[in-house]
């Protein structure tokens, strides 16, 4: 089995078993109501129309288009699945360790629950703003159905981004030697959602300032504090039994995506060598 059909397979694998898993309500958030802060003011309005970071927003949906067949294409195709499975999964090679609900189960509790206060940091953005979505009114590929509810729900902040921007905050501290593959790859995961096509590059930059608000705004809960510390331990007991290893093609495609520095992306220029420019710090 190629590594395409491998990361298809178990992207579809894990959203269908999300699903099938999934209790009749969502698993209880750590947060108390109220206590997220009140986004719509921290967050940035997106970008006004007919501004330069607007013209470059949706010069990037162009842009992506032509990706389709590619690697990056495929990898972002799966990345669309988003649950604690799937994502869990998604930071495999960062890790370098295999890890699901069995060998990882407070991880696994940690990212259902912190999807459900997800929802406090994104849905007043994206109703407040109503941002249309980059594939509505235009032609083009994308790498998900276009479907009535996904054109109507708000392109600004992405929900995506949130959630595995948070979720890569919480590895990078469970396992501080792996935090820059890890946020690489939040970061990767989050640019996949405009080479789908249905975000637009301000979108997932305001959807990790929202994940580190929700990162945040979780310290304050003893209940996730005490949960991290059972996940530091069972990431700690996976890493040193020494597997289930990630599929190394696979990682070579993720390695590849978080090498490139598209100009949709973002990121500071870099002169010939791959030497950062003078005066700009990488981290």
């Amino acid at each position: 089995m190629g590594w395409r059909t491998s990361i298809a397979t178990a992207g579809a694998l894990a959203a269908l078993a999300w699903v099938a898993a999934a209790p009749a309500a969502p698993p209880q958030g750590y947060l108390l109501p109220g206590a997220a802060p009140y986004m719509i003011s921290v967050l940035p309005p997106p970008p006004a129309r007919g501004s330069g970071v607007e013209a470059d927003d949706r010069r990037a949906f162009e842009v992506t288009r032509k990706l389709k067949g590619s690697a990056r294409w495929t990898l972002a195709t799966a990345d669309a699945a988003v649950s604690p499975q799937a994502d869990i999964h998604d930071f495999a090679c960062a890790l370098g360790v295999v890890l699901d609900e069995t060998s990882a189960p407070t991880l696994y509790g940690i990212f259902s629950r912190s999807l459900s206060d997800e929802r406090a940091f994104i849905t007043p953005p994206k109703d407040f703003y109503q941002r249309p979505r980059p594939f509505v009114g235009r032609r083009g590929d994308i790498c998900v159905a276009r479907t009535d509810e996904l054109a109507r729900s708000g392109s600004y902040p992405s929900g995506h981004s949130t959630a595995i921007w948070a979720w890569g905050l919480m590895l990078a501290e469970l396992a501080p030697d792996r935090a820059t593959a890890i946020l690489t790859r939040a970061r990767v995961y989050s640019e996949s959602r405009v080479v789908c096509g249905v975000h637009f590059p301000s979108d997932i930059a305001a959807g990790r300032l929202n994940g580190s608000a929700l990162y945040a705004a979780l310290q304050s809960s003893p209940a996730f504090r005490a949960d991290m510390e059972k996940a530091r331990a069972e990431i700690a007991a996976a890493r040193a039994a020494g597997g289930p290893s990630p599929d190394p093609a696979l990682c070579k495609v993720e390695a590849e995506a978080g090498a490139q520095r598209a100009r949709w992306a973002g990121g500071p220029p870099r002169p010939r060598g791959g030497v950062p420019a003078p005066g700009v710090v990488h981290a």
